[in-house]
């Protein structure tokens, strides 16, 4: 299942129908006041409330069963009882199976079972240890870049993730989804006779008409083509994740950067830095528009890659209609599908699901529980084989070993006391990881029918803040707006303007991803699963230590697939010179010393990674590893 809503429901092309990225704020938690007798019935907003005893450490799997079968005991929280595997277990049969056009799938659309967009494990050798057996906990898989100009009914993609495309306005911050051509979404499937979408050429664009202009990279009308990949994350913890009172999420806004944190690792913050560069702020957004019900409160968001979702309900819509093509009650109109006109392709009545089939499968991703972490990370002292060079990775991440182990163990006296102590964070942050990955969340109350014992008032290993933050943009004039020619060379690029109804979020903004059970599901990694692991035909970037500056990397391991993604980060070094034309990767530097809005917030952190020493380096990413 993947995460995007059904953002085609009564969208026609053109400039009248531009979805503007600013949304009408409601204060610096959202609308947290209602949250008692007017949204108790409200069921499908999901909004947890806070936290109503003490907290103890959520129940996990052993980490050698978690993700080996498709089955409860393999996923979901231990201690089941009979009515909570009953709520879920039909759900779980109609994840991993294949759907049928009579059972309505289509006519468009890119997978034929929710599974589809989950299979990155089927991609990973055996031999790396990691899980072999796709299921809900598994994210999409990728085996090479993607070139759109190859893309066929009969020759889909060499990936799960799929792609958003329409139409950027920078002055006004609009963003036209093209639905007379059937974006923002492109779905490379159809049923019987039925076409495929295209992504239509500049020149049949309305909006894009008299050229671009090489300067501003825009049109006469003030547009630019946006196109971007979306891979779907791991269902882990999602339960959990939505258990978090809003105004916890919020309370670790920094958007001026004006919280500092004590580092004892070189460089110190540049003057380009009001603390220590990190400066997220959470997203708003509604729901009335993913889902016929939805709530049109604009709230705290938190789900999917951008954190534009307030609930976790419209990620089933998104789901099943967006990916598969399957209407229900909640979203009972099929998606724009126009190239098809006057072919009969749609077989099956609408509305294809029952309502009751969308709530299951809300009960089954809320049950989906998290593999326990590596126990040699939680050891002390730390005996065991590799233990000291796992903990010693944490501590360089900025982890709190002493508060993460006392709330991670079941009846251990939680130690230390604050904000950082409550989250895992160091005082010494090393790295400052921990800057954006808070190690520890803390749930209030579930809004759950089904198996709230489980998601209330506990503590879990999250490793994000879920807010949003600016990861940077490359200046290549056009490339920058448009992606590279497909290639094996990673680009470092991470924005795009792809932006359906992302809340707040800019086209330079991510939410930091959840690294819970990073080491058991493995790469690809990042939003797009573009750091892939592909031994035959491995990716390629360029990386530093305090050895070697922006040597080649090769992507033949999962060791060097987590360095990659650390590295892209921010930029290339520049200390060396920003690699040439026709060298790796084809991003430019910036100058040593130059600042701007192009450079990530994580630009500190990474020149600390890069002036360690490559034994350092391994030990953050076997800690990585460990989770």
């Amino acid at each position: 299942m993947m995460t995007m809503k059904n953002f085609k429901l009564g969208l026609t092309g053109g400039l009248a129908t531009l979805l503007m990225l600013p949304m009408a704020g409601c204060g610096k938690e959202g609308n947290l006041t209602e949250r008692v007798s007017t949204v108790e019935d409200r069921d499908l907003s999901g909004i947890a409330g806070p936290r109503s005893g003490q907290a103890t450490a959520a129940a996990r799997v052993p980490r050698s069963v978690y993700g080996t079968a498709r089955s409860l005991d393999a996923l979901a929280f231990p201690g089941l009882n009979e009515d909570e595997r009953r709520a879920i277990e039909k759900s779980l049969d109609f994840f991993v199976t294949e759907h049928t056009p009579e059972e309505g799938i289509g006519p468009i659309f890119n997978q034929n079972r929710c599974l589809g967009c989950h299979l990155s494990a089927q991609d990973i050798p055996a031999s790396t240890g990691f899980l072999t057996v796709a299921t809900p906990a598994s994210r999409a898989g990728r085996t090479g870049p993607t070139d759109q100009s190859t893309i066929t009914k009969t020759n889909p993609p060499p990936t799960a993730a799929f792609t958003l495309f329409g139409d950027y306005s920078p002055a006004s911050g609009g963003f036209d989804p093209l639905s007379i051509f059937g974006g923002p979404i492109q779905h490379v499937r159809a049923t019987g006779d039925c076409q495929p979408d295209i992504i239509p050429p500049e020149s049949i664009d309305p909006n894009l008409q008299g050229g671009i202009d090489p300067v501003t990279g825009t049109s006469q009308l003030g547009f630019r083509r946006a196109q971007g990949e979306r891979a779907a994350p791991p269902y882990i913890g999602r339960g959990l994740m939505e258990a978090i009172f809003a105004s916890d999420i919020v309370s670790g806004d920094d958007p001026n950067d004006a919280i500092n944190s004590v580092s004892s690792l070189l460089p110190p913050p540049g003057p380009e830095c009001l603390a220590d560069c990190i400066s997220g702020r959470h997203n708003e957004n509604n729901a009335a528009g993913a889902f016929l019900g939805g709530d049109p409160v604009i709230r705290v968001a938190r789900f999917g890659l951008r954190a534009a979702g307030p609930t976790l309900f419209q990620f089933m819509i998104g789901g099943t209609q967006g990916e598969l093509g399957m209407t229900s009650p909640f979203s009972p109109v099929e998606q724009n599908n126009n190239q098809n006109v006057g072919r009969n392709c749609d077989i099956a009545p609408d509305p294809e699901l029952k309502s009751e089939d969308i709530m299951g499968l809300r009960n089954l991703i809320r049950m989906i529980s998290l593999p326990d972490v590596d126990p040699r990370l939680l050891e002390t002292p730390a005996s065991s084989p590799g233990a000291a060079d796992i903990q010693a990775g944490a501590e360089l991440f900025g982890v709190d070993l002493a508060s993460f182990r006392s709330r991670m163990i079941p009846g251990a006296t939680p130690v230390g006391s604050g904000p950082d102590a409550e989250r895992g964070i160091a005082a010494d942050r090393k790295l400052n990881c921990v800057g954006c990955h808070f190690p520890i969340a803390t749930t209030g109350t579930s809004p759950s029918q089904v198996g709230a014992r489980h998601l209330s008032n506990k503590y879990f290993p999250l490793f994000s803040d879920l807010l949003l933050h600016d990861m940077g943009q490359i200046r290549q004039g056009r490339n920058d707006l448009v992606p590279p020619r497909p290639s094996l060379d990673l680009s470092r690029n991470l924005a795009d303007f792809a932006l359906p109804g992302q809340g707040s979020a800019s086209g330079k903004e991510w939410r930091t991803p959840p690294l819970m059970g990073i080491g058991r599901v493995g790469p690809p990694f990042l939003h797009d699963s573009r750091v892939f692991l592909n031994p035959a035909q491995p990716a390629r970037t360029v990386a530093s230590d305090s050895g070697r500056t922006n040597y080649l990397l090769t992507i033949a391991t999962v060791e060097d697939a987590l360095n990659a993604s650390i590295e892209l980060h921010d930029l290339p070094d520049p200390a060396a010179g920003c690699p040439q034309a026709g060298a790796l990767p084809n991003d430019t530097c910036p100058a040593i010393g130059e600042t701007g809005s192009f450079r990530s917030e994580a630009r500190l952190s990474v020149q600390k990674w890069r002036r360690l020493s490559a034994r350092q380096q391994l030990q953050v990413i076997l800690f990585l590893n460990s989770l």
